[in-house]
Parts: structure tokens; C-alpha cells; sequence
């Protein structure tokens, strides 16, 4: 399904389902930024925001961590009027939360956006490269488990509840088969991400949406690099203790996942600092996932944009046989305080300090709309003394070393 230049046909709407951790991210910003130029090429990117994540999540009945149940169906309706009236030629909606539909659910979305006109786009990434990043994730939405536990438990027990959750949208055969089923093998194009070029994705989308080349720029998003060994078990340990003293999941999110977690990673790391690694027996796992996927997908009748065999990568030669995240007995000053401000921030307290009394208008931070009604700094002060009374020895020993005098 695709017009004389490759692009899709005209009157198309195009829904890019993720999975997450495929290079979505890099796709929505740089179309969130280039809404006018795709406009003006006659193609609307749809929803007002980077992605139309509330809209998947409506559609799909998926609880929002935010709030602790799925929003308003109106957010899909809401969409689906927009794309209805759309004047442009193309349509394109992007979300990798429309990854995790059921069957029946893929089937309403392709009716609802009108089985003769969609297309279904999903992008793909070697399993062995997406490990590290999703449980990244996970632990940045308040998830406890070491990296090695983790693998073990998705790898080797995917029956498990962490297994069950990441091969929900993972399992990338199961994933295509399903969206071919609702809109027909021809309506599904797989686009292999190409690890070695970063651009490739962008220009792929340009030449589905009939874009000109370069139409697309990538933006430096500062919020989707991965964290440091230190950063990502600062934040590990914060949940341990957090957890422990039975505050909420909704909470967490807006402290921790759009606040905290932010702010630590606004900041540049050194280039000594560690890096998450992940171990030779788990990708060596990925890798025959991979294969099976490669295999399974290839007799699907899909359309393949770049190299299924690149869903399998090479073992580099001594890699490490396990991850060391254990190797980190202590969190910096400067790791310690910005995850502090983070939450701080993420309160709203903050909102309209910065520059008081040095010539600045107003706050430098944008704050999430829902993390607003976060405000007792109150709050936030019992959460960290009950981190600190708890004994967590990386961040309560940082902070005996650096405690200020007391009144």
C-alpha cells in the first residue's frame, strides 16, 4: 500500500504504535516541533502534545499513573474528531502506549480511525538493546528489583509478573501479528531502527508521509537519555525506602517519574561515569528471542522498512557476565541534591521562586499541569526523613557526611 514515490496514499492515517523504547521518543519530538513545516507539506500531526499518550491510554483502558485509573474515553473521541476533520492530505498519530491494545481493541482502533484508510507503522529495535532502557523505566516508575534480578525474571520466567508486563509489548512477532489480524498484513509496515544512524528513522517517516527530506529535525531531548549507574540506583534506592513507607504509586509518578527523574537527568555526566552494562548470558537470551521474532515476522506479509537480522546483535568481546549494579556503595553530593530538587520542583512550591530578588520573571521550570496539586512541602519533608530514618545506607550516609548544622 503505498503511492508512485513510496509514500502512502493520499487521505492515510498513519498510527505509529511504538513499541516503547524504538526510537519513538526521537520521532514525536522532532514532529512536535515541526508541526508547521509537516503542515504546510500537508500532513498534520495529530494531538497537541509531543505524543497522543492520553488517547492511547483512554482507547486501550490502560491506568494512568497519575491518577491510578484510565482517562475519559473523550480523549480518544476528542482525537478522532480531530483526524475526522483533518484537511491535509495525511494523517499521522504517534503513540507507544497503542502497543499495549488487546486483540479487540486493535480491531476498534482500526475501525475507528476507518479500516480503509489506516496504516499501521511499528518500529523495532534489537531486544538485547532495549533491556537496559526499559528497566530504566521501570525503576523511574517506582520498581525495586536489581537489574540482574530483573533479567533473570523477564528471560528465563516470563510467566513472572515483571515478564508478564515487559513481554506484553516485547514480544514484537506477537505484537505485529496482532495489528495484522485488525488492519490486514498490507495496512502494517515494521520499521527496522538502524542503530548506526540515528536520522534513518526520521527520514523513513518522511518518505511514508511524503514529506520533503529534512522536513524532520532531531531535537536534543535531555529527558530520554539513560541514566548513570549512580543515578539509576540513587533513584532504585529512593524507591526502596519510599515503598516501604506504603506511599502511593500516583504520588511516586508525579514526585519521582515527572520530577525527580527529570531534573537528574537535565544534568550532563561526566564521561567516567558508569554506564549501566548488560551482561553476556542476557543478551546472548535476546538474541535467540530476536532470531524467533526475525523468523516469525518474515512469513507475516508485512512490509519490512531495513535488515530483520539486525534484530540479533554481535556479543562484543569481553563483555561482562554480569551487570554490576551492586558496585554502587555510594551516591555523590551533586546526584544526592539534584534528585532532592527534582522533588522539590515536582511539588510545586517552587513554582515562581527562581530569580526572586535578582531581576528574573518567573519560574524557569516547566511543571507538569497535573503535578500542581503536589504542594505541601510538608509532604515532601516527611518523605525524605522517613528515607532517612529508614536506614538507606547509599542516601542516608551521603547525607550524615553533608547534614547541616541543626537549630
Amino acid at each position: 500500500m503505498s503511492g508512485a514515490n513510496g509514500a502512502l496514499p493520499e487521505r492515510t492515517r498513519l498510527l505509529h504504535i511504538g513499541p516503547p523504547k524504538t526510537g519513538t521518543s526521537a520521532l514525536q519530538s522532532a514532529c512536535h516541533a515541526c508541526r508547521k513545516s509537516m503542515r504546510e507539506q500537508g500532513v498534520r500531526y495529530a494531538g497537541g502534545a509531543k505524543q497522543a499518550s492520553t488517547a492511547a491510554y483512554a482507547v486501550t483502558r490502560r491506568v494512568h499513573p497519575s491518577t491510578g485509573k484510565p482517562p475519559s474515553i473523550r480523549h480518544w473521541n476528542s482525537l478522532l474528531r480531530e483526524v475526522r476533520g483533518a484537511g491535509e492530505s495525511r494523517v499521522l498519530i504517534s503513540s507507544e502506549f497503542f502497543a499495549g491494545a488487546s486483540d479487540e481493541q486493535a480491531a476498534k482502533i482500526v475501525r475507528d480511525l476507518d479500516a480503509a484508510r489506516v496504516h499501521i507503522a511499528i518500529t523495532l529495535r534489537p531486544l538485547a538493546k532495549i533491556l537496559a532502557s526499559r528497566w530504566q523505566q521501570n525503576v523511574q516508575e517506582g520498581a525495586r528489583i536489581q537489574y540482574e534480578e530483573w533479567l533473570h525474571a523477564v528471560l528465563d520466567t516470563p510467566e513472572s509478573d515483571h515478564g508478564k508486563r515487559f513481554w506484553s509489548r516485547q514480544r514484537h512477532d506477537a505484537l505485529v501479528k496482532r495489528w495484522v489480524q485488525a488492519a490486514g498484513a498490507d495496512r502494517v509496515t515494521v520499521v527496522i531502527v538502524d542503530e548506526s544512524d540515528h536520522d534513518a528513522l526520521l527520514r523513513t517517516f518522511e518518505g511514508l508521509l511524503g514529506l520533503t527530506s529534512g522536513t524532520l529535525l532531531p531535537q536534543r531531548d535531555a529527558s530520554n537519555r539513560s541514566m548513570t549507574l549512580e543515578e539509576i540506583e540513587a533513584v532504585r534506592t529512593f524507591n526502596e525506602q519510599y515503598f516501604a513507607e506504603h506511599f502511593s504509586k500516583a504520588l511516586h509518578y508525579k514526585l519521582m517519574a515527572r520530577g525527580a527523574a527529570l531534573h537528574l537527568k537535565s544534568r550532563t555526566p561526566l564521561s567516567a561515569e558508569a554506564r549501566l552494562v548488560t551482561p553476556t548470558w542476557a543478551i546472548q537470551k535476546a538474541n535467540e528471542y530476536g532470531s524467533e521474532v526475525a523468523e516469525s515476522i518474515k512469513h507475516l506479509g508485512v512490509n519490512v522498512v531495513g535488515d530483520l537480522g539486525a534484530l540479533v546483535v554481535p556479543v562484543a568481546p569481553g563483555a561482562p557476565e554480569v551487570s554490576g549494579t551492586e558496585s554502587v556503595q555510594e551516591i555523590s553530593p551533586e546526584v544526592a541534591a539534584r534528585m532532592a530538587m527534582g522533588v522539590l520542583l515536582a511539588s510545586g512550591r517552587a513554582r515562581g521562586e527562581r530569580g526572586v530578588g535578582k531581576g528574573r520573571v518567573g519560574p524557569t521550570w516547566s511543571e507538569p499541569q497535573e503535578l500542581f496539586r503536589v504542594s505541601t512541602l510538608e509532604l515532601i519533608g516527611a518523605i525524605l526523613r522517613r528515607i532517612w530514618a529508614g536506614g538507606a545506607e547509599k542516601i542516608a550516609g551521603l547525607f550524615e557526611r553533608h547534614e547541616p548544622p541543626r537549630r
